[in-house]
């Protein structure tokens, strides 16, 4: 039997991450097609390279054409104009010309975007954003996105569009007030994924790299045991610091935690609300709710890049797209809704 044809508006979409590259087959209106995971090599050079192998893999598996557009997601701060890398601390890359080394090694049209910008294009138009949109069908919700992974950093979507420059949301980089040592420290020092998982082998006395990672951490405190639940609730309260700033500035917009903390459920985002709530005064706590695209949110959101090229915004572009889908199948390709604020639903692709 001959393979479908694939849907017009089908792209290649690719996150670069600072251990992980994902690549993936991303649909019109946000359907994940062949997609892979791949090791992060050491050098700009390497990571075009990997991204031009799988790419031409998966696309062809998927039916499409060399030339089809591809949309990449990279960390860091980035000058999207001219397609530079600034300065990536994950990957150790400093004034990379990253748009221009895709567009010697892909045959098709590239499109480079910040991570968790496209992330959070992705939860807004195809994500946790469609069951707190005001209405089915219409224009996304507003909402704040964390990711916690190997960093942490956060994007803001207003009325269709992302909000600040290229050094908006990098949360990662600010200095808080550690809770248990009192030290002031950055953020992703101690509330990102990696700083969780780190932090748990220091204090039980694990060697480095040989603990659980930030899963296990979450897994072993719902269990009850003392040592994760110390290291998670001060992640947590170190969080929740920014987060309470965020809205102090924006308004009690949802947020949107994604990474795999997300997956924790209330273990995370019960104690995460509680330490927000605290700190904003008169001002209303705002729902925290979990992502809803799980880990594949940076490569989908470089998929709705690679969509609109340079054209409408691709939150409001992807809105009306997804307005002419039925209620029946957003359902099925997205889970069920769930209340704000409940924390109810999973996180995956």
């Amino acid at each position: 039997m001959t393979p479908a044809a694939p849907a017009e508006g089908t792209v290649l979409g690719v996150d670069v991450g600072g251990t992980r590259i994902k690549i993936g087959v991303v649909g019109p209106t946000g359907e994940l097609g062949p997609h892979l995971s791949l090791p992060t090599p050491a050098t700009p050079d390497e990571v075009v390279a990997r991204i031009a192998q799988h790419a031409g893999i998966l696309g062809a598996r998927a039916g499409l054409a060399p030339t089809t557009p591809v949309g990449v997601a990279v960390p860091g701060v980035i000058n999207e104009a001219a397609g530079t890398v600034e300065l990536a601390i994950n990957l150790g890359w400093e004034q990379v010309p990253i748009r221009e080394l895709l567009r010697a090694a892909l045959p098709g049209p590239v499109r480079v975007g910040h991570d968790v910008r496209a992330g959070a294009l992705a939860e807004a138009s195809w994500g946790a954003g469609r069951p707190l949109a005001a209405s089915p069908g219409g224009a996304p919700a507003d909402l704040v996105f964390v990711p916690l992974g190997t960093g942490v950093a956060a994007a803001v979507v207003h009325e269709g569009h992302l909000l600040g420059d290229r050094y908006a949301g990098e949360i990662g980089q600010l200095r808080v007030l550690e809770p248990v040592t009192g030290r002031h420290m950055r953020l992703e020092e101690v509330a990102s994924a990696s700083a969780i998982g780190r932090r748990y082998a220091e204090a039980a006395g694990i060697a480095a790299g040989a603990g659980p990672d930030a899963r296990e951490v979450v897994a072993r405190a719902r269990a009850g045991e003392r040592t994760a639940e110390e290291v998670l609730a001060g992640a947590l309260d170190t969080l929740a610091q920014a987060l309470a700033t965020i809205v102090s500035g924006i308004g009690p917009l949802p947020i949107v935690i994604g990474g795999g903390l997300a997956e924790g459920g209330e273990t995370v985002l019960a104690p995460l609300r509680g330490a927000i709530a605290p700190r904003l005064g008169a001002i209303p706590a705002p729902p925290v709710v979990p992502a809803r695209l799980g880990m594949w949110a940076g490569c989908l959101g470089a998929g709705l890049l690679a969509q609109h090229g340079d054209g409408p915004d691709p939150v409001a572009a992807a809105a009306a797209s997804s307005s002419s889908a039925s209620a029946s199948a957003s359902a099925s390709d997205r889970g069920s809704a769930w209340p704000v604020g409940t924390g109810a639903g999973a996180a995956g692709a």
